[in-house]
């Protein structure tokens, strides 16, 4: 048990902190971005494939990576419109829903993980969703780089000027700013996000049915650090082929400004490494314990890159509501963690 909670914590810390190097940049519209993301994340499980000596490659479990992939293509888009406190709370209450509900009641042809504590196993998942509702009326500054504006205009960089320049010009036209957002836009974004959610609590049903039934799968391992790889295997072409209908859309010139590559590969990088934590708190705890701590608590990872790093949350109202958040989100997976063997 202990293994399973470090491994969800290290997958908390990892996932919460996907973004932070993408954010110290001027955005772009995220596709460019998911594409380096997933090659990063693929040459880390490539690496942990070969020091597990090349274990046996599972297409069901290609199928979680394909969902992920699916589900985070148009993050971008949506935040762009939603701004980032209300997307993902659509997405990681609808998320830990769907990933703590598969395994409770044994959906999907996975087996049922019924806690030693029912009751406080429920009141957990509870008390998360209403810490992370506190983060609906917590503002946020928009952050600004300090070298934004060098990167914009050139500085000392002149070779990425035109590149920074035509990438702004061309997200003003495409991307408006949240209160321009017509309400039909707003509720196709509201619609998306909860789509996302169900995708992103569905991701890694697929390896849990493969370690729960032997009798499809013999001799698949328990563990979950063997599918990572097949997780990333999934991913890849479906980023590549996202990647291809959006370059399509554009007429064959995506936005890809160049100072985003190396932050967007680091990003992947995290991002493998908390999928792996993530794998592994499945195997030792099971989806109805893990799905709700690693659903919710990366966001309070990412508030902490917010207000101790970025200066996005400020103030003496966002700060107390972001404390009474962050109780109810530790004492909520203090009981989920509980519940297992009490």
């Amino acid at each position: 048990m202990i293994v399973g909670i470090l491994a969800c914590l290290t997958a908390s810390f990892t996932l919460g902190s996907v973004f932070a190097p993408i954010k110290r940049f001027p955005s772009s519209d995220g596709f460019m971005v998911q594409f380096f993301m997933s090659l990063g994340g693929f040459i880390t499980s490539l690496a942990i494939h070969a020091l597990l000596e090349f274990p046996p490659i599972y297409p069901l479990a290609m199928l979680g990576g394909a969902l992920w992939c699916i589900a985070n293509a148009f993050a971008f888009l949506i935040m762009n419109r939603l701004g980032l406190a209300v997307p993902i709370l659509i997405w990681s209450t609808v998320s830990c829903l769907t990933g703590w509900a598969t395994s409770r009641y044994g959906l999907f042809g996975v087996p049922k993980g019924v806690p030693s504590s029912v009751i406080l196993n429920y009141f957990g998942v509870i008390v998360l969703v209403i810490g992370s509702s506190f983060f609906l009326f917590i503002k946020s500054h928009v952050y600004k780089p300090k070298n934004s504006e060098k990167l914009a205009s050139g500085g000392e960089i002149p070779s990425e000027k035109s590149m920074a320049t035509q990438s702004s010009e061309e997200e003003e036209d495409i991307i408006p700013h949240p209160h321009h957002v017509s309400p039909v836009i707003r509720i196709v974004c509201f619609l998306a996000a909860i789509f996302s959610g169900l995708f992103y609590g569905s991701m890694c049903t697929p390896v849990t049915f493969i370690q729960n039934r032997p009798d499809l799968y013999p001799g698949a391992p328990t563990q979950g650090l063997p599918y990572l790889f097949s997780f990333f295997l999934g991913i890849m072409p479906t980023s590549t082929l996202v990647l291809a209908v959006y370059s399509g859309v554009k007429k064959n010139q995506p936005s890809l400004p160049p100072y985003l590559i190396l932050p967007s590969l680091l990003a992947g990088l995290l991002f493998a490494i908390g999928m792996g934590g993530f794998f592994i708190g499945n195997e030792k705890l099971s989806q109805t314990i893990s799905y709700p701590i690693c659903s919710f608590a990366p966001g309070l990872i990412v508030s902490a890159w917010s207000v101790l790093y970025f200066k996005e949350i400020s103030g003496k109202r966002n700060l107390i509501l972001l404390g009474i958040a962050y109780s109810f989100t530790l004492v909520g997976v203090i009981m989920v963690t509980v519940s297992k063997d009490l």
